[in-house]
Protein backbone atom coordinates (compact mmCIF):
# COMPACT_ATOMS: atom_id res chain seq x y z
CA UNK A 1 0.00 0.00 0.00
CA UNK A 2 2.63 2.59 0.89
CA UNK A 3 4.38 1.71 -2.37
CA UNK A 4 0.59 2.33 -4.08
CA UNK A 5 0.64 5.66 -2.80
CA UNK A 6 4.37 6.91 -3.17
CA UNK A 7 3.69 5.87 -6.35
CA UNK A 8 0.28 8.06 -6.76
CA UNK A 9 2.95 10.80 -5.65
CA UNK A 10 5.81 10.57 -8.46
CA UNK A 11 2.93 10.52 -11.04
CA UNK A 12 1.84 13.73 -9.76
CA UNK A 13 4.57 15.32 -9.03
CA UNK A 14 5.86 14.52 -12.90
CA UNK A 15 2.51 15.61 -14.33
CA UNK A 16 2.86 18.87 -12.21
CA UNK A 17 6.21 19.10 -13.18
CA UNK A 18 5.13 18.55 -17.13
CA UNK A 19 2.61 21.44 -17.07
CA UNK A 20 5.03 24.06 -15.83
CA UNK A 21 6.97 25.41 -19.09
CA UNK A 22 10.49 25.22 -19.23
CA UNK A 23 12.90 28.01 -19.26
CA UNK A 24 16.75 27.91 -20.02
CA UNK A 25 18.83 30.29 -18.08
CA UNK A 26 21.81 31.64 -20.17
CA UNK A 27 24.38 33.19 -17.06
CA UNK A 28 27.17 35.25 -18.45
CA UNK A 29 27.95 37.38 -15.19
CA UNK A 30 27.03 40.94 -14.04
CA UNK A 31 25.88 42.73 -11.11
CA UNK A 32 23.43 39.97 -10.78
CA UNK A 33 25.95 37.40 -9.65
CA UNK A 34 28.34 40.18 -7.95
CA UNK A 35 29.36 39.99 -4.32
CA UNK A 36 30.55 42.57 -2.23
CA UNK A 37 32.75 42.89 0.69
CA UNK A 38 29.68 44.15 2.67
CA UNK A 39 25.99 44.50 2.37
CA UNK A 40 26.80 48.61 2.07
CA UNK A 41 29.97 48.73 -0.47
CA UNK A 42 29.28 50.06 -3.63
CA UNK A 43 32.58 47.83 -4.83
CA UNK A 44 32.29 44.17 -5.77
CA UNK A 45 33.63 41.48 -8.10
CA UNK A 46 30.72 41.30 -10.81
CA UNK A 47 30.39 37.39 -12.02
CA UNK A 48 31.21 35.65 -8.65
CA UNK A 49 28.38 33.48 -8.37
CA UNK A 50 27.22 31.18 -10.78
CA UNK A 51 24.47 29.94 -12.46
CA UNK A 52 23.13 27.39 -9.52
CA UNK A 53 23.93 29.52 -7.06
CA UNK A 54 22.38 33.08 -8.71
CA UNK A 55 19.03 30.41 -9.39
CA UNK A 56 18.90 29.09 -5.91
CA UNK A 57 18.80 32.83 -4.64
CA UNK A 58 15.13 33.42 -6.00
CA UNK A 59 12.54 31.52 -3.75
CA UNK A 60 9.59 30.21 -5.78
CA UNK A 61 11.63 30.22 -8.94
CA UNK A 62 10.98 26.87 -9.57
CA UNK A 63 7.52 26.97 -8.52
CA UNK A 64 6.45 28.79 -11.90
CA UNK A 65 8.98 27.41 -14.35
CA UNK A 66 11.25 24.37 -14.80
CA UNK A 67 14.26 25.78 -14.93
CA UNK A 68 17.49 24.49 -16.93
CA UNK A 69 20.57 26.68 -16.91
CA UNK A 70 24.13 27.08 -18.78
CA UNK A 71 26.88 29.32 -17.47
CA UNK A 72 27.96 30.71 -20.96
CA UNK A 73 30.85 33.04 -19.23
CA UNK A 74 31.01 34.66 -16.44
CA UNK A 75 32.16 38.14 -16.15
CA UNK A 76 31.91 42.11 -16.23
CA UNK A 77 29.62 43.01 -19.01
CA UNK A 78 32.31 46.10 -19.36
CA UNK A 79 34.34 43.43 -20.77
CA UNK A 80 32.32 41.37 -23.07
CA UNK A 81 33.70 40.99 -26.53
CA UNK A 82 32.08 40.31 -29.79
CA UNK A 83 33.21 36.93 -29.69
CA UNK A 84 31.45 36.63 -26.41
CA UNK A 85 28.35 37.62 -28.64
CA UNK A 86 29.20 34.81 -31.06
CA UNK A 87 29.23 32.28 -27.79
CA UNK A 88 26.15 33.34 -26.44
CA UNK A 89 24.67 33.48 -29.84
CA UNK A 90 25.72 29.73 -30.49
CA UNK A 91 23.89 28.81 -26.72
CA UNK A 92 21.00 30.83 -27.70
CA UNK A 93 20.30 28.67 -31.08
CA UNK A 94 21.19 25.40 -29.11
CA UNK A 95 18.09 26.82 -26.62
CA UNK A 96 15.77 28.29 -29.57
CA UNK A 97 16.21 24.61 -31.49
CA UNK A 98 15.80 22.33 -28.23
CA UNK A 99 12.02 21.47 -28.50
CA UNK A 100 12.13 21.06 -24.80
CA UNK A 101 12.99 24.49 -23.95
CA UNK A 102 9.55 27.22 -24.24
CA UNK A 103 11.31 30.31 -23.54
CA UNK A 104 15.17 31.81 -23.19
CA UNK A 105 16.45 34.27 -20.46
CA UNK A 106 19.63 35.49 -20.40
CA UNK A 107 21.20 37.09 -16.65
CA UNK A 108 23.59 39.82 -17.58
CA UNK A 109 25.70 42.80 -16.46
CA UNK A 110 23.84 46.12 -17.02
CA UNK A 111 26.70 48.07 -18.31
CA UNK A 112 26.13 46.39 -22.15
CA UNK A 113 22.83 44.54 -21.56
CA UNK A 114 21.03 46.65 -23.87
CA UNK A 115 23.97 46.27 -26.55
CA UNK A 116 23.31 42.60 -26.64
CA UNK A 117 19.55 42.76 -25.99
CA UNK A 118 19.79 44.51 -29.41
CA UNK A 119 22.52 42.13 -31.35
CA UNK A 120 19.91 39.30 -30.15
CA UNK A 121 17.14 41.49 -31.60
CA UNK A 122 18.63 41.35 -34.71
CA UNK A 123 20.55 37.97 -35.12
CA UNK A 124 18.43 35.28 -33.19
CA UNK A 125 16.18 33.23 -35.37
CA UNK A 126 13.35 31.96 -32.94
CA UNK A 127 9.98 32.92 -31.98
CA UNK A 128 10.76 31.86 -28.35
CA UNK A 129 10.78 34.57 -26.04
CA UNK A 130 14.01 35.91 -25.13
CA UNK A 131 14.38 38.26 -22.00
CA UNK A 132 17.62 40.04 -20.59
CA UNK A 133 17.64 40.44 -16.89
CA UNK A 134 20.29 42.35 -14.75
CA UNK A 135 20.43 43.63 -11.47
CA UNK A 136 22.30 47.75 -10.32
CA UNK A 137 22.59 45.68 -6.89
CA UNK A 138 25.34 43.36 -6.20
CA UNK A 139 23.78 39.78 -5.30
CA UNK A 140 25.24 40.44 -1.09
CA UNK A 141 23.77 44.10 -1.20
CA UNK A 142 21.13 45.48 1.38
CA UNK A 143 17.59 45.43 -0.98
CA UNK A 144 19.62 43.88 -3.83
CA UNK A 145 17.09 43.78 -6.83
CA UNK A 146 18.47 40.64 -8.68
CA UNK A 147 16.66 38.02 -7.17
CA UNK A 148 12.91 40.06 -7.96
CA UNK A 149 14.17 40.97 -11.30
CA UNK A 150 15.11 37.13 -12.47
CA UNK A 151 11.59 36.00 -11.00
CA UNK A 152 10.02 38.66 -12.57
CA UNK A 153 12.11 37.72 -16.34
CA UNK A 154 10.84 34.48 -15.75
CA UNK A 155 7.35 35.16 -15.24
CA UNK A 156 7.08 37.62 -18.35
CA UNK A 157 9.47 34.91 -20.41
CA UNK A 158 6.86 32.43 -19.78
CA UNK A 159 3.68 34.45 -20.01
CA UNK A 160 1.54 33.90 -23.15
CA UNK A 161 1.13 37.38 -23.56
CA UNK A 162 4.84 37.84 -24.46
CA UNK A 163 4.95 35.97 -27.93
CA UNK A 164 6.05 37.96 -31.23
CA UNK A 165 7.28 40.85 -28.62
CA UNK A 166 11.16 40.73 -30.17
CA UNK A 167 13.99 40.07 -27.31
CA UNK A 168 13.08 42.05 -24.37
CA UNK A 169 14.66 43.79 -21.42
CA UNK A 170 13.14 43.28 -17.82
CA UNK A 171 14.34 45.76 -14.64
CA UNK A 172 12.60 47.15 -12.02
CA UNK A 173 9.16 45.89 -12.98
CA UNK A 174 9.38 47.30 -16.03
CA UNK A 175 9.18 45.65 -19.76
CA UNK A 176 11.23 47.56 -22.67
CA UNK A 177 12.02 46.38 -26.33
CA UNK A 178 15.26 45.92 -27.15
CA UNK A 179 15.60 48.12 -29.68
CA UNK A 180 14.27 51.18 -27.41
CA UNK A 181 16.18 50.46 -23.70
CA UNK A 182 19.04 52.14 -22.48
CA UNK A 183 20.70 52.38 -19.15
CA UNK A 184 20.38 56.09 -17.96
CA UNK A 185 21.86 56.49 -14.60
CA UNK A 186 25.19 55.11 -13.14
CA UNK A 187 23.47 53.21 -10.17
CA UNK A 188 19.88 54.28 -9.66
CA UNK A 189 17.60 50.15 -9.97
CA UNK A 190 15.61 52.75 -12.17
CA UNK A 191 18.41 53.11 -14.72
CA UNK A 192 16.53 51.21 -17.89
CA UNK A 193 14.29 53.34 -19.69
CA UNK A 194 13.26 53.62 -23.29
CA UNK A 195 13.68 57.93 -24.22
CA UNK A 196 11.59 57.45 -27.18
CA UNK A 197 8.55 55.02 -26.54
CA UNK A 198 8.39 54.48 -23.11
CA UNK A 199 8.32 50.40 -21.65
CA UNK A 200 6.32 48.02 -23.17
CA UNK A 201 4.33 46.81 -19.95
CA UNK A 202 5.05 46.24 -16.43
CA UNK A 203 5.32 42.67 -14.33
CA UNK A 204 4.82 42.90 -11.03
CA UNK A 205 5.67 39.85 -8.37
CA UNK A 206 5.10 37.96 -11.86
CA UNK A 207 2.08 39.19 -12.69
CA UNK A 208 3.07 40.46 -16.06
CA UNK A 209 0.94 43.30 -17.74
CA UNK A 210 1.23 45.06 -21.62
CA UNK A 211 0.74 47.97 -23.47
CA UNK A 212 2.23 47.99 -26.47
CA UNK A 213 4.00 45.97 -29.08
CA UNK A 214 7.08 47.17 -30.95
CA UNK A 215 7.09 47.90 -34.46
CA UNK A 216 10.11 47.31 -36.13
CA UNK A 217 11.07 44.19 -37.26
CA UNK A 218 13.18 41.88 -34.71
CA UNK A 219 14.62 38.25 -35.21
CA UNK A 220 12.52 36.03 -36.89
CA UNK A 221 12.10 38.96 -39.47
CA UNK A 222 15.17 40.06 -40.05
CA UNK A 223 17.66 39.46 -42.65
CA UNK A 224 20.80 39.44 -40.68
CA UNK A 225 21.97 35.65 -40.71
CA UNK A 226 25.33 35.04 -38.95
CA UNK A 227 27.08 31.69 -37.88
CA UNK A 228 28.62 31.20 -34.24
CA UNK A 229 32.06 32.10 -36.16
CA UNK A 230 31.05 35.02 -37.83
CA UNK A 231 33.94 37.84 -37.51
CA UNK A 232 31.98 41.32 -37.35
CA UNK A 233 33.29 44.15 -39.49
CA UNK A 234 35.46 46.87 -37.67
CA UNK A 235 33.27 49.92 -36.87
CA UNK A 236 34.22 52.88 -34.70
CA UNK A 237 32.22 55.30 -32.78
CA UNK A 238 33.33 58.89 -32.91
CA UNK A 239 31.93 61.34 -29.88
CA UNK A 240 31.44 65.33 -31.28
CA UNK A 241 32.83 67.75 -29.58
CA UNK A 242 33.62 71.52 -29.24
CA UNK A 243 36.89 71.27 -30.88
CA UNK A 244 37.44 68.25 -32.12
CA UNK A 245 41.22 67.20 -33.14
CA UNK A 246 41.12 66.36 -37.11
CA UNK A 247 44.79 65.26 -36.63
CA UNK A 248 43.03 62.42 -33.97
CA UNK A 249 40.37 61.89 -36.67
CA UNK A 250 42.68 61.67 -39.56
CA UNK A 251 44.47 58.62 -37.72
CA UNK A 252 41.60 56.57 -37.32
CA UNK A 253 41.27 56.26 -41.19
CA UNK A 254 45.22 54.59 -41.22
CA UNK A 255 43.17 51.24 -39.94
CA UNK A 256 43.01 49.75 -42.73
CA UNK A 257 40.51 47.01 -41.01
CA UNK A 258 37.94 50.10 -40.49
CA UNK A 259 34.79 49.46 -42.37
CA UNK A 260 32.63 51.55 -40.81
CA UNK A 261 31.97 54.71 -38.30
CA UNK A 262 29.17 55.80 -36.12
CA UNK A 263 29.81 59.52 -35.38
CA UNK A 264 27.54 60.66 -32.46
CA UNK A 265 26.65 63.91 -33.52
CA UNK A 266 25.83 67.04 -31.59
CA UNK A 267 22.59 67.98 -31.86
CA UNK A 268 20.22 66.83 -35.06
CA UNK A 269 23.56 63.94 -35.55
CA UNK A 270 25.44 67.40 -36.86
CA UNK A 271 28.77 67.15 -37.67
CA UNK A 272 31.18 70.40 -37.74
CA UNK A 273 31.93 72.03 -41.57
CA UNK A 274 35.58 71.62 -40.51
CA UNK A 275 35.40 67.84 -40.35
CA UNK A 276 34.73 67.95 -44.62
CA UNK A 277 38.24 66.40 -45.47
CA UNK A 278 38.03 63.63 -42.89
CA UNK A 279 34.38 63.10 -44.21
CA UNK A 280 35.36 62.80 -47.90
CA UNK A 281 38.97 60.96 -47.42
CA UNK A 282 36.38 58.41 -45.13
CA UNK A 283 34.03 57.95 -47.77
CA UNK A 284 36.78 57.83 -50.66
CA UNK A 285 38.09 54.71 -48.75
CA UNK A 286 34.97 53.15 -48.58
CA UNK A 287 34.11 53.30 -45.05
CA UNK A 288 30.27 53.98 -44.35
CA UNK A 289 29.23 56.66 -42.59
CA UNK A 290 26.15 57.03 -40.22
CA UNK A 291 25.44 60.16 -38.00
CA UNK A 292 23.47 59.50 -34.93
CA UNK A 293 23.88 61.80 -31.77
CA UNK A 294 24.71 62.23 -28.17
CA UNK A 295 21.89 63.75 -27.19
CA UNK A 296 19.87 60.21 -26.21
CA UNK A 297 16.85 60.65 -27.87
CA UNK A 298 14.96 61.84 -30.58
CA UNK A 299 15.34 61.23 -34.60
CA UNK A 300 18.33 62.52 -36.45
CA UNK A 301 16.86 64.08 -39.23
CA UNK A 302 17.38 63.07 -42.88
CA UNK A 303 19.94 65.10 -44.73
CA UNK A 304 20.13 67.47 -41.80
CA UNK A 305 22.41 70.45 -43.07
CA UNK A 306 22.77 68.68 -46.01
CA UNK A 307 25.03 65.94 -44.93
CA UNK A 308 23.90 63.30 -46.22
CA UNK A 309 23.45 63.72 -49.72
CA UNK A 310 27.07 65.43 -49.66
CA UNK A 311 28.82 63.24 -48.34
CA UNK A 312 27.11 60.08 -49.03
CA UNK A 313 26.25 59.60 -44.92
CA UNK A 314 23.45 57.31 -43.43
CA UNK A 315 20.94 58.54 -41.01
CA UNK A 316 21.01 56.88 -37.97
CA UNK A 317 17.39 57.39 -37.28
CA UNK A 318 16.71 57.56 -33.26
CA UNK A 319 19.35 54.64 -32.52
CA UNK A 320 21.84 55.71 -29.83
CA UNK A 321 25.14 55.56 -31.25
CA UNK A 322 26.29 52.11 -29.62
CA UNK A 323 23.17 50.12 -31.02
CA UNK A 324 23.38 52.26 -34.66
CA UNK A 325 27.24 50.21 -34.59
CA UNK A 326 25.58 47.04 -33.75
CA UNK A 327 23.14 47.59 -37.15
CA UNK A 328 26.05 48.92 -39.25
CA UNK A 329 27.63 45.97 -38.45
CA UNK A 330 25.51 43.36 -39.32
CA UNK A 331 24.43 45.51 -42.44
CA UNK A 332 28.10 45.65 -44.07
CA UNK A 333 27.95 41.60 -43.79
CA UNK A 334 25.52 42.27 -46.61
CA UNK A 335 26.12 44.89 -48.75
CA UNK A 336 28.14 48.37 -48.69
CA UNK A 337 25.05 50.03 -50.74
CA UNK A 338 24.49 53.01 -48.63
CA UNK A 339 20.58 53.27 -49.89
CA UNK A 340 20.19 49.94 -48.84
CA UNK A 341 22.11 50.45 -45.09
CA UNK A 342 19.76 53.69 -44.91
CA UNK A 343 16.62 51.40 -45.20
CA UNK A 344 17.78 49.01 -42.49
CA UNK A 345 18.37 51.89 -40.25
CA UNK A 346 14.48 52.91 -40.87
CA UNK A 347 13.16 49.16 -40.59
CA UNK A 348 14.81 47.92 -37.82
Amino acid sequence: MKRFFFSILVFLFIAVSDAKPTVEILATGGTIAGVAASQTSTTYVAGSLSAQQLINSVNGLESIANIKYTQVYNKDSGNITTSDWMKLYAEVNKAAQDQSIDAIVITHGTDTLEETAYFLNLVAKTEKPIVLVGSMRASTSMSADGPLNLYNAVAVAISPQTHNRGVLVVMNEKIFGARNVTKTHTTNVDTFQSPNSGPLGDVVMGDVSYYSTPNRASTTDTPFKISNDTALPNVAIIYEYVGVDTKILASILKDKTLKGIVIAGVGDGNIPSYEHDFLVKARKAGIVVVRSSRTGSGIVSYDYNNLDTTYGLIAGDNLRPEKARILLMLSLLQTNDIKQIQQNFYKY
